[in-house]
């Protein structure tokens, strides 16, 4: 069954997005470097880089992912629509709840019928966790990092449930956010923007309800659940463009002094370090609530 499921096709598939997404992500920053760009602030050259890198990886995935589900594939087609949005004229804190939420409205009937439990947690699953996707962010990698490792576990969640047409799902958005990933962590050399961030929690917060694996899908999302109470507790719902950036020091290691509270800032407050290595540090955290989302799905199944 497992090799039937899993065959050579598939894994071309999935290689095919990875290669797909790396390269058309190059072409994407070559063309949008002297249009829509940021300033690294946690480096000492401040170099411009482009940004709404995420619009390839969405927008491939997407269409993958239309083959085998235009459900799921408009999820990401349009979560990514609000992120254009956003990136380019700034949405409120609360207009992109709400507008990230309708869309569980008309998904959620066409995948569950009347079953309004179900609808009612598609959209307040679209609308909270594509908003904690965006939120834990501001390192090279990060976001997208954490996307892929959330998505991984995910996965194998459903692939231990017997679930291979969720897995696939799974892994072609994995491949897809895989190829942007090499040219986003660090030195990154293009950002995601919310149009490849609030995604990432839309598209997983949908499969977990689709697929009926959300006591696992909460315990992924832990870091990210950690992080925006910790900010919520200390500042309040806020732009992220209001949020205070970490300091780069002259050792060339991020400080933090005052501001809000956050999962980063809190490890960084105790230990001051380098900006690749307070990813990894988030990065084993996720892994480490992937692991136990893992064992508890084994344990309750």
């Amino acid at each position: 069954m497992l090799e039937h499921h899993l065959n050579i096709y598939f894994l071309v598939l999935c290689l095919l997005c990875f290669i797909s997404s790396y390269i058309l992500t190059r072409i994407f920053i070559t063309k949008m470097i002297n249009y829509k760009y940021g300033i690294d602030l946690h480096k000492r050259e401040k170099t411009k880089v482009p940004e709404m890198g995420g619009i390839v990886p969405v927008s491939l995935s997407a269409l993958v992912i239309f083959i085998f589900n235009p459900l799921i594939s408009s999820v990401l087609f349009i979560s990514g629509l609000i992120g254009v949005y956003d990136d380019l004229y700034k949405l409120s804190p609360y207009k992109k709840l709400i507008l990230l939420g309708l869309i569980g409205i008309p998904i959620g009937y066409l995948l569950f019928g009347f079953d309004i439990f179900k609808i009612i947690l598609l959209i307040l699953g679209i609308s909270i966790s594509s908003n904690l996707t965006n939120m834990l962010a501001g390192f090279n990698g990060l976001e997208i990092g954490l996307g892929i490792i959330s998505a991984f576990f995910l996965g194998i969640i459903l692939l231990l449930n017997g679930d291979y047409y969720g897995f696939e799902i799974t892994m072609i958005f994995l491949a897809s956010y895989f190829g942007f990933f090499m040219l986003n962590k660090y030195p990154a050399k293009v950002f995601p923007g919310d149009v490849g961030t609030l995604p990432i929690g839309a598209f997983l917060a949908t499969i977990a309800v689709w697929r009926n694996i959300i006591p696992e899908f909460v315990i992924i999302m832990m870091p990210y659940i950690i992080d925006a109470s910790l900010k919520y507790y200390s500042a309040g719902i806020t732009k992220r463009e209001d949020h205070k950036p970490t300091i780069l020091g002259e050792d060339g290691k991020l400080h933090v002094v005052g501001g809000y509270l956050s999962l980063p800032r809190i490890i960084l407050k105790k230990k001051p370090m380098k900006e690749y290595n307070i990813a990894f540090i988030l990065w084993s955290i996720s892994i480490f609530f992937g692991v136990l989302a893992v064992l508890f799905n084994t344990v309750v199944k």
